[in-house]
């Protein structure tokens, strides 16, 4: 398929905008004919704001975007309604035994804070998760007890740069596994650099607040089991570093995969779109298209912020 061809791309979109619906994070699940709703009305109402259509990646990141937020806002909502927090929870999910109530977990006293008996249950919920990557990482015993009772503090730490506190962010409490899993990895590199007391060290970083806080210092560490970055966020924080012909290759390539490095050769309009002469030889295109798909990539690893 071309790039060019709308009709495909609007199918393909249509499906990632449904998939987004059916589970807009992992552990919740809604039945099938709600998420046909939620997409046919996001697909619709998104489309109304544009008097045509708009590149590829833009219309699909901000579709799937606003897909996902509304199918969390529907499913926070009807928990707090029926009062059941388990609502709409994926039973195949076994992470954790059950969801706690966010609601109460997000409600803070003006002068003691977060205090709600809520709080007691959720070590039980995030310790098992906490230590077992802690333990991958070489950090066992008193010490994995102690990273694990600084992340727990973390959570309800207001932020230097927009004054709110971590546990206030997710819209449903299965957001609250994978934020509690980036703060234990940011926990565990204090750890390691307060022990080593090197600088540069791998693995080493700064403090949580430093990684979070400061757009101009985007700092990144590795980890395998670390949540798979959506397309969406890629594209909301690495917006203005690619040209749009950049953000096509991307999308092309590796987001729709509605074409290979080898189709994208043989169309002619769109290595004219890429600056290629025309009547280029087949390896001249070849090595300007992987160029600038090389350097789209580069791009994309230092604006984004883990």
């Amino acid at each position: 398929m071309s790039p060019e061809d709308p009709q495909k791309h609007l199918e393909k979109c249509w499906e990632a905008c449904w998939h987004r619906a059916r589970r807009p994070v992992e552990g919740v699940l809604i039945p099938e004919e709600r998420a046909v709703e939620i997409a046919e009305r996001m697909m619709r109402n998104i489309a109304l704001d544009f008097d045509e259509l708009p590149p590829e990646a833009e219309f699909t990141a901000r579709v799937i975007q606003e897909t996902s937020e509304a199918t969390r806002d529907l499913v926070a909502g009807e928990r707090r309604k029926k009062a059941d927090p388990q609502l709409h929870h994926d039973p195949e999910d076994r992470r954790y035994s059950q969801n706690l109530d966010l609601d109460r977990l997000q409600s803070a006293d003006p002068e003691r804070g977060f205090q709600d008996p809520e709080w007691n249950r959720l070590p039980q919920v995030l310790r098992p998760l906490a230590l077992a990557t802690l333990s991958r990482k070489g950090i066992k015993g008193a010490d994995a007890e102690d990273v694990f009772s600084d992340t727990l503090v973390e959570l309800v730490r207001e932020r230097g740069n927009s004054h709110s506190a971590p546990i206030l962010d997710p819209t449903v409490f299965e957001e609250l596994i994978p934020l509690h899993a980036r703060i234990v990895q940011f926990r565990a590199i204090d750890w390691f650099r307060r022990r080593s007391a090197l600088k540069n060290q791998p693995n080493s970083g700064e403090s949580f607040d430093a990684l979070t806080g400061d757009p101009d210092r985007p700092l990144q560490f590795e980890d395998g089991r670390a949540d798979t970055i959506s397309f969406e966020k890629i594209y909301t924080e690495c917006r203005e570093a690619l040209s749009p012909v950049e953000w096509q290759l991307v999308y092309t390539l590796y987001v729709a995969q509605t074409a290979t490095v080898q189709d994208l050769i043989q169309n002619d309009g769109f290595c004219a779109k890429l600056g290629i002469k025309p009547g280029a030889s087949g390896s001249t295109r070849r090595r300007a298209i992987t160029e600038m798909v090389e350097e789209a990539l580069e791009k994309i690893r230092e604006n984004l912020v883990f």
